[in-house]
């Protein structure tokens, strides 16, 4: 036994073996240096990820900040074309449009109001120059019923239809369609339609012209 452990030490002390652990060595460090670079490489993306991430929410800020005051600046260029808040009534709408509906062969049937207002930054709606977005969502119902018309032409809905839209939007006040649908029954056709109508904000006056002017 003491014998093995003396060549054992023996072949331990001897220079080759040293020699090959130092190669040894040197490899593994070899080897480590190359893999070095593609870390470093690795985490200079991760960095530059999360910068580009970090533009894009900035951006993406910036990019709503400048809706926000674009929606404002419609708003107040087109105030005077709104509908008042006085005429926001069910009653006095669905006696503005039946004429319409009326004369394209529809019978306007219900208008129901439905109050909204769109938020806006709260430093900007506590700014008396600024105007308070608000406005009202109009849902209507009407039918129709498929028979000939006086002159014995035959009734189209899509085409009586879309011409009473259109007379409609061409004329005050503003207004936009959100949801246009049409139903054929037994006895003809009914139609669900939803209206946005902006209301008309009376505070703005001559803080307009103040409002349109700021950078």
């Amino acid at each position: 036994m003491r014998k093995r452990l003396c060549y054992l030490y023996n072949i331990l002390a001897s220079y080759p073996v040293i020699v090959l652990l130092l190669a040894g060595l040197v490899g593994l460090f070899y080897v480590a240096r190359q893999h070095y670079p593609l870390e470093m490489q690795r985490q200079a993306k991760n960095l530059q990820r999360m910068e580009l991430k970090q533009e894009l929410q900035a951006l993406q800020q910036k990019l709503t900040s400048i809706e926000q005051n674009d929606l404002r600046m419609r708003y107040m260029l087109f105030n005077e074309e709104f509908l008042k808040t006085a005429d926001a009534e069910s009653e006095a709408l669905k006696s503005l449009f039946t004429q319409a509906f009326e004369v394209h062969g529809w019978i306007l049937q219900t208008a129901e109001v439905a109050e909204l207002e769109i938020p806006t930054e709260q430093d900007v709606t506590s700014n008396s120059n600024q105007a308070r977005i608000q406005g009202i969502m109009l849902d209507l119902s009407a039918s129709a019923t498929n028979s000939p018309q006086v002159d014995e032409a035959p009734f189209l809905p899509l085409y009586s239809l879309t011409q009473c839209l259109n007379y409609l939007w061409s004329r005050p006040p503003f207004k936009e369609y959100q949801q246009i649908e049409i139903v054929r029954t037994q006895d003809g056709y009914e139609l669900q339609a939803r209206l946005f109508l902006p209301l008309k904000d009376s505070d703005l006056g001559d803080s307009n012209e103040l409002s349109l002017n700021r950078p």
